[in-house]
């Protein structure tokens, strides 16, 4: 693929793609707080397991 060819389909694809609507956004948003949200939960506990585990010994 050549690079006149890439600027075509390139165009091409933006000419057929849509904004997202409110809805779409604010549901993105939402699984990604919510994933932001477990992954600090999971460092956190795993934080919590080893202070614990370090006072023992």
């Amino acid at each position: 693929m050549n690079i006149g060819e890439f600027f075509t389909r390139s165009k091409r694809l933006l000419i057929h793609s849509k904004r997202p609507d409110r809805k779409e956004i604010w549901l993105t948003v939402r699984i990604t707080a919510i994933g932001i949200l477990l992954v600090g939960l999971v460092g956190y506990i795993i934080h919590i397991l080893f202070t614990v585990i370090g006072n023992i010994q």
